[in-house]
């Protein structure tokens, strides 16, 4: 569940904006509802989904995004878990481990999580087959679906805006497993405090480098 956590990112989060135009491609489409919106923040509810469509394994907290690249995924039940970025290093801190582990920025910059935090459609489609699945009254639900198998870790990602804000994002991996993260009182542009994006390990903690992601 913490790696699921880690590449959703963030997932994610993220992502606000302006009405969609008839004549807009899905990608288009996509990209206008990404842009505009340079800080926001939410609540969480994640949950990955059994077999028989069961909820398992939830897990709450909060998450605030501040473009580019700098942002806050903090996860507070089950268990406790910070992974933070100032915009050149992300860590992952599990205080139960006393462990924290910091990667380049860069190692990460082309997953579809740091791709749609960022609101990099371009890119992003590159990866992505890009579809508008459903649009009625003031929902949209988007599915991107991977060009290639190599080196993708979910097989769809699917996104569901409600009054042109993200509500809801589901995925799923390359090992069949479901994970979805359920969004509650988004803020769009908020006052956030740059300190809230720094990272310093607490005495004690073991800090491992890592050089991928």
């Amino acid at each position: 569940m913490r790696n699921i956590l880690g590449t959703t990112l963030c997932t994610l989060i993220v992502l606000f904006a302006l009405p969609l135009q008839a004549d807009e491609l899905p990608a288009d489409k996509l990209a206008s509802m990404l842009q505009g919106q340079e800080r926001f923040s939410a609540r969480f509810e994640q949950y990955s989904t059994g077999d028989q469509g069961n909820k398992r394994e939830t897990s709450t907290g909060f998450f605030a995004v501040e473009r580019p690249d700098r942002f806050i995924w903090e996860t507070e039940t089950p268990f406790p878990q910070q992974i933070i970025s100032d915009g050149e290093y992300i860590w992952v801190y599990d205080p139960d481990l006393e462990q924290a582990t910091r990667k380049l920025v860069e190692a990460g910059g082309g997953s579809a999580p740091a791709l749609i935090l960022n609101g990099r459609v371009d890119e992003l489609n590159e990866q992505f087959q890009i579809m508008l699945i459903q649009s009625y009254e003031n929902t949209q639900i988007f599915e991107l679906v991977p060009r290639s198998e190599q080196n993708n870790l979910f097989s769809s990602v699917r996104l569901l805006f409600r009054d042109s804000i993200l509500a809801e994002l589901a995925m799923d991996d390359s090992l069949g497993q479901s994970s979805t993260i359920v969004l509650d009182d988004v803020q769009v542009n908020p006052e956030l405090s740059p300190d809230l994006f720094v990272f310093v390990p607490p005495e004690g903690v073991d800090v491992i480098m890592d050089s991928g992601f």
